[in-house]
């Protein structure tokens, strides 16, 4: 098992601490699809954690996303967690309250990403 250095577990244990403010101070639902039952949530980060270390425990970064599963009928679907990391992000709900974020704290990443859905 790889050690986890002391900046790094700072970083998880703060994160840790996020995790748990946004479960306090907001609904329990997918902001991308709006379902709230029947699926798992995951904290979502909206500007990767590999592109902007600095704001992987910056609560505007993170919403909650549904994980990929089986819907009513049996079918597998793919969850908005998935669908943000891909190409089709601009179908969710959260598209633009997100795009405004990255615009904001990262114009770079707001040209890229719009680019790719453009």
């Amino acid at each position: 098992m790889k050690a986890i250095s002391k900046k790094q577990s700072a970083v998880n244990k703060e994160l840790k601490k996020v995790y748990q403010e946004i479960a306090e101070e907001r609904g329990h639902y997918c902001t991308g699809c709006g379902r709230s039952s029947g699926v798992a949530l995951s904290h979502s980060h909206i500007i990767p954690r590999s592109r902007r270390s600095d704001l992987v425990t910056d609560k505007r970064n993170i919403t909650y996303h549904c994980l990929d599963g089986i819907d009513g009928n049996g079918n597998s679907r793919k969850g908005c967690h998935t669908i943000w990391e891909g190409v089709k992000r601009d179908t969710l709900l959260d598209y633009p309250r997100n795009i405004e974020y990255i615009l904001e704290v990262d114009v770079e990443y707001y040209y890229l990403i719009t680019e790719l859905n453009g």
